[in-house]
């Protein structure tokens, strides 16, 4: 079958879905499989592919079309422009969260070049802490997660990306088996689904991301109670801790912050104007 042939049947089948955008999900799943580059589509359509590829194609298609998210299939997703391996421990990075790379470094401002230590709490395919050092040449990091298996493929990611001798991973709920040192950042995108939401989530999400990194409480709160409760022992000084919001949760932060003692500094929009990060200080803006 020729590439322009099985590229438009695709197309319609994703259209056909809901799956949007389908141009890009179906060109991302046949170069996956093929090895194509993007202008083979325009310059090559006749390009006969294989009965291999073809079939390997199709595989990838039904798992598409019942909801497995196309990162999922594949096992890597890009993020801050660099390209992440994931696994079913971890949460697939989204765009969203790049709001909170951008709140960083808009903090950080003339401060790049300083030695910042950072650490980054819950941290699953480690791309909040890899992509800050990819922007602060000589920052170093800790990543903390619960999870041994996510670890393993955050590890795996500071290799790829040639962050290893950067950045230590440990084993960790939140702050509790860490060294007795501070940070000048701490950044977090930690479970704030409210319990009782999760099966109201799209099938991409609840039946492929992890639950327990998803799974707030009843309220969506418990993990920034925690973290709220032991800010002040780790963030250095006059320093900064980012940290993802869920839809409608900024009143619920601001008082939480408040009752904890830190003071809101700033909040961050998303792309779509949903406020998505919170920049918190021990105090002093």
């Amino acid at each position: 079958m020729e590439l322009g042939i099985i590229y438009q049947d695709i197309k319609n089948k994703f259209a056909e879905s809901g799956i949007k955008p389908p141009d890009l999900e179906v060109k991302r799943l046949i170069q996956a499989v093929t090895g194509l580059e993007s202008a083979d589509f325009i310059a090559h359509p006749d390009k006969k592919l294989s009965e291999a590829d073809i079939e390997r194609i199709n595989i990838y298609l039904e798992r598409r079309l019942a909801g497995e998210p196309l990162s999922r299939i594949l096992g890597v997703k890009e993020f801050w422009g660099l390209e992440f391996h994931l696994n079913e421990h971890t949460l697939d990075p989204r765009s969203d969260t790049e709001t909170l790379i951008e709140a960083v470094l808009k903090w950080v401002g003339e401060r790049k070049e300083e030695p910042l230590k950072i650490i980054d709490l819950g941290t699953g395919t480690g791309c909040i802490p890899i992509a800050l050092l990819s922007e602060l040449p000589n920052a170093t990091a800790v990543a903390v997660d619960i999870s041994v298996d996510a670890l393993k493929i955050a590890s795996k990611n500071a290799e790829k990306h040639k962050m290893s001798r950067r950045i230590r991973f440990r084993e960790s709920d939140w702050f509790d088996w860490l060294e007795d040192e501070d940070f000048d950042i701490i950044t977090s995108n930690p479970p704030y689904i409210p319990e009782s939401d999760i099966e109201n989530l799209p099938i991409e999400v609840k039946n492929h991301d992890p639950i327990f990194a998803l799974d707030g409480g009843n309220d969506g709160l418990n993990c920034y109670k925690i973290i709220f409760s032991q800010l002040k022992n780790k963030l250095n000084g006059k320093n900064r801790a980012f940290l993802e919001i869920g839809f409608g949760q900024l009143s619920d932060i601001e008082r939480l912050v408040d009752e904890s003692g830190l003071l809101l500094c700033d909040s961050e929009a998303d792309i779509a104007g949903i406020p998505r990060v919170v920049e918190i200080s021990c105090g002093d803006k």
